[in-house]
């Protein structure tokens, strides 16, 4: 199904939170706490349904990963794609989940993989996005980024996140090919010219802090919108081209520190978030890591449980996070419709059943009150580090 009506008029672009796993909510309390990307599955204030926070309003985000082709084998990709992966939905299913996650209250879809840039039915999804009155955004390394694609994009794409592993040489290193900076940097005057917002978004391991200032003094000449620092999960290929690298506790919390000097020394040249949860807040509030809105009634939708929502290459339908425990997948886009999986999983005690272990796994991690206070909230509500089942093993090369 291709979507053949007029593109709509661009709207005015509006702040979007738009990491590989985008659209996770930023919320933050001065001088304690900035829970970036964290807590996703998150409580509606009972005024209006909505939680906000004082910097941009919180989308409830689908990121769909349509392929797992990519032009670069990163050593820390989480869905060990590359150019030798084949996995691909089919656009017709993609079109349907955009349609279906718009009756579920999703507000916005952010598309990864893979390099979404070389999925051929990126624009057209995109454009029925916007039709269904959704916010629209990409993770992309950017080489791909041609005048023609980018021309084709600039009506339908809301935000774009650039990844930016560190100064050039590192940056290429962990992309694993020489001369991945420069490609990625020779596309960023034609982004801006385009007047697409768009971040970076710096992977952080356990021996890299020391390349923020350089990374956050490139994104403020850049013309970035954002920088958003990432931890690493080792995960799909970083399992074993990163063994041992994810920061720990003391990075994890020399990181917090850095974070926090560095937002107050970039002012307002640049928003910037960090990718970790602060334990007191979350013991305080635990509302904000485990939605407490209602399981009943035709009123709470999808959207209202679970964001982001991640539909991964082989259809897998998972909460919060690409590779997210296989006990706790709503279903297979193969086998039926997202309306149709979203029932089935609140009706049979699926959201029941990830909810209670959310609740037990938060509850666990914030229990010692002497533990530093950052720690990366993806994996202790996950209960897992390391490589989770639903991650594919990439095919040999020939």
């Amino acid at each position: 199904m291709t979507d053949n009506r007029r593109t709509p008029e661009r709207e005015p672009r509006r702040p979007f939170d738009c990491r590989p796993e985008a659209g996770k909510p930023a919320l933050s309390r001065p001088s304690t706490a900035c829970i970036s990307g964290s807590p996703p599955v998150t409580r509606a204030k009972r005024e209006n349904g909505a939680m906000t926070n004082s910097s941009a309003r919180l989308y409830r985000v689908i990121q769909i990963h349509p392929s797992l082709r990519c032009n670069l084998a990163c050593r820390h990709c989480y869905s060990s794609s590359g150019p030798l992966r084949t996995e691909l939905l089919p656009q017709t299913l993609v079109e349907t989940l955009v349609v279906d996650g718009a009756a579920q209250a999703y507000d916005a879809v952010s598309v990864s993989g893979g390099e979404p840039l070389m999925w051929a039915g990126l624009r057209d999804t995109l454009a029925l996005a916007k039709a269904c009155g959704l916010v629209t955004a990409l993770t992309t390394n950017l080489i791909p980024l041609t005048a023609r694609r980018l021309d084709g994009l600039a009506r339908v794409l809301d935000a774009i996140a650039v990844s930016l592993d560190g100064m050039p040489q590192s940056h290429d290193r962990m992309r694993g090919k020489r001369g991945a900076f420069t490609g990625m940097a020779r596309r960023l005057p034609g982004l801006r010219a385009a007047g697409i917002p768009f971040a970076f978004i710096f992977t952080l391991t356990e021996a890299n802090l020391h390349e923020l200032p350089w990374v956050a003094r490139f994104a403020i000449a850049q013309g970035a919108s954002m920088l958003q620092i990432h931890p690493l999960e080792e995960v799909g290929r970083a399992a074993a081209a990163l063994r041992g690298q994810r920061p720990g506790e003391l990075a994890a919390n020399a990181a917090y520190l850095a974070f926090m000097r560095l937002r107050e020394r970039v002012g307002d040249r640049i928003e910037v978030r960090l990718d970790f949860a602060h334990r007191a807040v979350l013991r305080d509030e635990p509302w904000r890591g485990c939605s407490d809105a209602p399981t009943d009634g035709e009123a709470i939708r999808l959207a209202d449980l679970v964001s982001p929502l991640v539909v991964e290459a082989d259809g897998t339908v998972v909460p919060l996070q690409h590779g997210f425990p296989r006990r706790h997948a709503l279903g297979n886009l193969h086998e039926a419709p997202l309306r149709v999986l979203a029932s089935r999983w609140r009706r049979d005690g699926g959201y029941a059943r990830f909810r209670a272990e959310c609740e037990a796994n938060l509850a666990r991690v914030t229990a010692d009150r002497g533990a530093l206070p950052a720690f990366n909230w993806f994996e202790a509500v996950s209960g897992w580090i390391g490589e989770p089942s639903g991650t594919a093993a990439e095919p040999a090369a020939a």
